[in-house]
């Protein structure tokens, strides 16, 4: 409506808002029309038996007409409830409502006699109630309630005016203003009912956005897990594929290092085997970060005391400062920690191993802080410290600071992405505290524990493998030939096959003492299936150990659940002894004689 004036008739609003208006009007608009009828049926039958006018019946069969004509007139008005043609069903309906309210302005000109109160008061009643319910039911249009409004009334004000005595002043005077208020509140409620209309209206948009941001929420989502899955894979498929000749490389070395070599082949070999091991490092931080991934972390968490720890830590890594210019200390402490060793010391292995290589000048200190219930275990340096607005994002996987040209002597940048990870899982946190310049602290935070740590027996020296048979089963021809010399050095027999099918073949003359397989092999087929057909064939359960360069998320916990001995490529040759060694001993190997092995029953 743009028109407030009562001197210009309302006019009708936009399509879009008119098409809600006449909705509303055409829901109730049967019930009115019934109304109406009704009404009109109950007037004249009283005009009638109790006033004598006979011409009131006719009139109510015209409004009962009217009201009919108007109901089911609607319906045939073309897509009257849409935006092209709601603007030609309010005008219709206006029509409609000038008829029906002149037929009511008609009943009072011709009955409304003012010589007896009763039909007076009879007319007057229903004429009022039949416009407050087009209060009620139009004023959603304000064009249309005014159709029924003036031809209702203004026949009403003409046959007091008619009357000339001064008798009936207030009611020549109330009538206009009855008039007035109806359009006043007409008005009122078509301002509300446009507000509420233009409510829904941004509500349905406000859906329809927030339907759309969903589904591109989920479709990005989606992408994101597609691209981290992709990127798991990449990370996998490329670890496995380097892993296989750094293996292969590392046994050969040890091979090689064995034989009679001068002093410049020595330098060589040491540089050889140094690449190797900066080469492995990498990819055992990727292997830590992929076992996260796939959950295959399991907390063991103990009392233990946390000195031996930070004596172990200070050994390894206190050369490497002194190396670089740097002072190395530790504040020795009695604290007795709850937790697992193990994830503890890779923590801080990775913290101080960050803190040595981004420390220029000054030093390295690794502290403990005791307080009632826990201790905060900190590691600092005078480094190049972290601006505020990092803090977080140094968490994030391959996220490193000070290294745009990705030099990968500054490691690969998940280095702390894994602290959170283990932090996580033994439900902790790691806090930092930097500032750019000044150096950083790293707090990892742990309990107390409130009982002595059990004391860990020392293991026993390296239990000799003379005699021992070994089968090697890889479909790699140089770590075959690789493992087979390592094997050799250490005095096993060793049998060699490429598949599942060769190693069962084997079976036929060789019964080995213990299975080395590689995760994957050829057919589709891994170590773990080769394993259980061997076992089968020789009616017993032989030790084995899966050997693998595959850090799939998938891959790691299926080989954790099959309960076998995993060891990773590239696999150092001392962690490979000391895992046989282990291996044997926990399933109650001992040696018979130097050429001959055999199982002790429990």
């Amino acid at each position: 409506m743009t028109s407030t004036s009562f001197g210009l008739l309302p006019r009708y609003d936009e399509p879009r808002l008119l098409t809600a208006q006449m909705e509303l009007i055409d829901q109730s608009f049967g019930i009115a029309m019934l109304g109406c009828a009704l009404a009109a049926l109950i007037l004249a039958s009283g005009l009638t038996i109790t006033g004598g006018h006979p011409g009131a019946l006719p009139w109510a069969t015209a409004m009962t007409v009217a009201c009919a004509a108007a109901y089911f007139g609607r319906l045939a008005v073309p897509n009257r409830l849409t935006e092209s043609g709601s603007g030609r069903y309010a005008r219709v309906m206006t029509a409609m409502l000038v008829l029906i309210g002149s037929l009511w302005g008609l009943v009072a000109w011709l009955y409304l006699d003012i010589r007896s109160p009763a039909v007076v008061i009879c007319v007057l009643s229903l004429i009022a109630g039949m416009s407050a319910a087009a209060l009620a039911v139009f004023s959603a249009c304000l064009p249309v309630a005014v159709g029924f409004f003036i031809p209702s009334i203004v026949p009403v004000w003409m046959v007091f005016l008619a009357t000339g005595d001064i008798a009936y002043l207030p009611m020549f005077l109330g009538t206009p203003l009855y008039l007035v208020v109806l359009m006043i509140f007409a008005r009122n409620y078509a301002r509300v009912a446009r507000h509420a209309i233009t409510l829904r209206f941004e509500n349905v948009e406000l859906i329809s956005q927030l339907r759309d941001q969903t589904a591109r929420a989920g479709h990005a989502q989606r992408e994101a897990e597609e691209a981290n899955r992709a990127k798991s894979v990449f990370l996998a498929s490329a670890s496995h594929d380097l892993r296989q000749p750094l293996h292969a490389l590392g046994l050969f070395l040890v091979s090689l290092g064995r034989t009679q070599l001068d002093e410049h082949q020595r330098q060589l070999l040491a540089h050889i085997e140094a690449s190797s091991g900066a080469a492995r490092e990498m990819l055992n931080t990727l292997l830590d970060f992929s076992k996260l991934e796939a959950g295959v972390i399991t907390p063991r968490p103990r009392p233990f005391r946390l000195q031996p720890l930070l004596y172990k830590l200070e050994n390894e890594f206190a050369p490497q400062a002194n190396a670089r210019g740097l002072v190395y200390r530790t504040r020795d402490t009695t604290a007795t920690l709850f937790g697992d060793p193990t994830l503890v010391e890779l923590i801080l292995r990775n913290l101080i191993a960050n803190a040595i290589r981004y420390t220029r000048t000054g030093g390295v200190l690794v502290a403990c802080r005791t307080r009632r219930f826990h201790v905060s275990v900190e590691v600092w340096d005078t480094g190049i410290g972290i601006p505020a607005a990092q803090h977080r994002d140094i968490f994030r996987e391959f996220h490193q600071l000070g290294n745009p040209e990705r030099d990968q002597r500054k490691g690969l940048g998940l280095g702390l992405a894994i602290v959170e990870g283990l932090a996580r899982t033994m439900q902790t946190r790691v806090t930092l505290a930097s500032a750019p310049g000044r150096g950083s602290v790293f707090r990892l935070r742990l309990p107390l524990a409130w009982t002595a740590p059990e004391e860990v027996a020392h293991p026993r020296a390296a239990m000799r493998l003379n005699g021992l048979r070994v089968l090697v089963i890889d479909d790699d021809p140089a770590i075959r030939e690789a493992m087979a010399g390592l094997l050799a050095v250490w005095h096993c027999h060793c049998r060699t096959a490429e598949s599942e099918e060769e190693a069962l073949a084997t079976l036929d003359a060789f019964t080995p003492d213990l299975i080395l397989a590689d995760y994957r092999l050829r057919g589709h087929r891994t170590g773990q299936e080769a394993m259980a057909a061997i076992r089968e064939r020789v009616g017993r359960a032989l030790p084995a150990i899966i050997i693998t360069g595959d850090t799939a998320a998938d891959r790691l916990r299926h080989a954790h659940a099959g309960g076998t001995a995993l060891l990773h490529k590239p696999v150092v040759p001392g962690e490979l002894h000391a895992a046989i060694s282990a291996l044997l001993r926990d399933t109650r190997w001992v040696e018979i004689d130097p050429g001959e092995w055999s199982r002790t029953e429990q």
